[in-house]
């Protein structure tokens, strides 16, 4: 299967972080237009090669060269997410999994300037979209054991059911919800960004996307069919 990578076009100009704001304002307003149709356009399309998965949707892999590039697939994903939305967030340690949420927490609140860090002794933050009649909740499960003690303070059941949730370090997780997006990121140690500099942030990110549930194997299938995925070049 070859990967694959958000396409430039709908991202505004090479990442030039003083105009990032206003390429993702465009490319939500974008976004939010086309959510509508999407139960009613979703063609098949040759732009994104995908794989069965055991019945629940298809897995997507994409090539990630850049934490740019990381933060602005949280910010596409972001889009149109409502209240039940559950992404887990799997992967090695520095693999990007808190910068693709920094993309997420930014594009769904439309505050482009907010200050995204891992939850890793706080367990959960959360932000107020919708002027505030929902939360998003940024969860890094990695200190907990997974057991019941250890999670009931963070009312998973309610979290899972009102909310839009992240969710860093899944495998705490001793029950997950039937409807979710599974993002699995790993370090690919053969490729660099950028080949002059030697170290594990210079490599390139494989992600994989595997949905679960109706609701967002058609999310999916909207970001192929509108053409915002394209060949790795």
């Amino acid at each position: 299967m070859q990967l694959r990578r958000i396409s430039t076009a709908f991202i505004g100009s090479a990442h030039h972080r003083g105009s990032a704001s206003v390429g993702c304002h465009q490319l939500a307003s974008r976004m939010s237009n086309l959510m509508p149709a999407a139960a009613v356009r979703m063609a098949n399309s040759n732009a994104l090669d995908v794989t069965e998965t055991n019945n629940n949707g298809n897995k997507i892999e994409i090539c990630v060269p850049t934490p740019d590039d990381m933060e602005d697939i949280g910010g596409i994903l972001s889009v149109g997410s409502t209240g039940g939305d559950v992404i887990l967030l799997d992967g090695d340690l520095g693999a990007g999994k808190t910068c693709f949420s920094r993309g997420f927490i930014r594009g769904r609140t439309g505050r482009y300037d907010e200050r995204v860090t891992s939850p890793t002794y706080l367990l959960s933050n959360s932000y107020d979209v919708d002027g505030g009649s929902t939360k998003l909740y940024h969860m890094d499960l990695y200190r907990l054991s997974g057991s019941e003690n250890d999670l009931l303070p963070l009312n998973l059941d309610n979290v899972f059911t009102s909310g839009i949730s992240l969710i860093e370090w899944p495998s705490r997780l001793n029950k997950k919800p039937s409807e979710r997006l599974e993002i699995t990121l790993t370090i690919d140690s053969s490729t660099d960004a950028t080949p002059e500099i030697e170290d594990e942030d210079s490599k390139y990110r494989r992600m994989t996307l595997v949905p679960f549930g109706a609701r967002w194997a058609e999310r999916l299938k909207f970001l192929q069919s509108e053409g915002l995925l394209e060949d790795l070049m």
